[in-house]
């Protein structure tokens, strides 16, 4: 039997990383959620992390951050706003635009779940050394930064149909939808 050339092995080791990657993700995940959602949602979470992080964004901005819809974002927002973590506020500086702004609540909730999202993160990784962590921390940034690389495509984010035809050097126009009159 031939064995298969060099090129296909790395094609299957990387397959076979991806896969791994993907599961680790899945567990990570399921239990950071755990944990977490008893008292927030992931979602929310994200909202209200990327609020302490610049507070008065606009929903364009978070969903641009958040990399979701502005549907799902509007529904999000509502509810937090509805629960007091939130509030919109004008835009001094644009009289149709709104800004999401934390209040002290969802500052004191956040706080508390950050605490218990780090706890659990910190168990997830309890298996591995701070020199693993370390690698395997090094070797992520370097997969990240090769898929910044500009051979690679660009992940789809909301909105994306005008960066997109700006990247194709405008050679053909971007797809139009139909709406119902």
């Amino acid at each position: 039997m031939v064995p298969p050339p060099e090129s296909a092995r790395g094609d299957q080791a990387a397959v076979r990383a991806w896969v791994r990657i993907l599961a680790v993700h899945k567990r990570a995940l399921a239990a950071i959620r755990e944990d977490l959602e008893h008292e927030m949602t992931l979602p929310r979470f994200d909202l209200l992390a990327n609020l302490v992080r610049s507070d008065g964004q606009t929903l364009a901005s978070l969903s641009r951050s958040m990399l979701v819809t502005a549907g799902n974002l509007t529904g999000l927002v509502d509810r937090a706003a509805r629960d007091g973590m939130v509030e919109r506020r004008a835009d001094p500086s644009d009289r149709r635009a709104w800004r999401v702004h934390l209040t002290a609540k969802g500052q004191r909730a956040f706080r508390d779940a950050e605490r218990r999202h780090a706890a659990r993160v910190a168990r997830v990784f309890s298996g591995l050394s701070q020199a693993e962590i370390s690698t395997l921390t090094r070797l992520l940034d370097k997969l990240r930064t090769t898929l910044r690389e500009p051979d690679m495509p660009a992940p789809s984010r909301p909105g994306s149909a005008a960066r997109a035809h700006a990247e194709r050097g405008a050679r053909s126009p971007p797809r139009r939808t139909r709406t119902k009159p």
